[in-house]
């Protein structure tokens, strides 16, 4: 999942950070305003596998954020909502979505969004996306 997302990022231009979330809240770049962060936490991988014991799958749970940066002093959840979340929502994710059936032909067994404001010492908005997908060998 790691390689994955990562090199999703990098052909999208995003930023990308792996880490735990205390690290992740270490992330400490020349503030890069209109471009999206996508900070992934450690992946929980699981094997699958069939009556003889071979491989068949390999599961991959856990979370990852998708973020913009904004200000700290604008006001409003409907402000940051509509200029922030509303678009990575609406097309970010989707596209992650897209890559993952498509390309990756993965089983998205779990997919969850929760809205965040103002995350790490960054401020950061966007959300949070809980995961469970399945990639057949």
């Amino acid at each position: 999942m790691y390689e994955i997302l990562k090199a999703f990022a990098t052909l999208k231009g995003w930023v990308f950070e792996y880490g735990r979330s205390d690290f992740q809240n270490l992330f400490n770049s020349a503030e890069q305003k209109d471009v999206s962060h996508l900070f992934l936490d450690p992946v929980k991988i699981g094997k699958r596998r069939n009556d003889t014991g071979g491989v068949e799958a390999m599961v991959y749970t856990g979370s990852f954020m998708l973020l913009y940066s904004s200000e700290i002093d604008e006001i409003g959840y409907e402000e940051r909502y509509l200029k922030y979340i509303k678009p990575i929502v609406m097309t970010k994710i989707e596209l992650i979505e897209t890559d993952l059936i498509c390309v990756q032909e993965a089983k998205i067994e779990l997919w969850e969004i929760v809205e965040v404001i103002n995350m790490f010492d960054y401020n950061l908005d966007g959300v949070i996306v809980n995961y469970k997908l399945t990639i057949d060998l």
